[in-house]
């Protein structure tokens, strides 16, 4: 599976484990929520520092956002 793919169903399944909507995780990382979403469905790419902030955003390490999930 792509990365990309990887870290939008993690972030996703962070997220809503977490009860946090995209507008919220978008705040709290600093970026559009738009762009959350685009995340979210592997539209597009995210930086390194895109990763950072939604790790942070969601209390856990940016690694755990590229982890494959069984």
């Amino acid at each position: 599976m792509k990365l990309r793919i990887q870290l939008g169903l993690n972030v996703q399944e962070i997220r809503r484990s977490r009860g946090i909507s995209q507008e919220a995780l978008a705040h709290a990382a600093d970026i559009d929520r738009g762009y959350v979403g685009k995340i979210e469905n592997a539209k597009h790419a995210a930086t390194i520092d895109v990763i950072e902030a939604i790790a942070k955003a969601l209390d856990t390490e940016p690694m755990e956002l590229l982890k494959p999930r069984c």
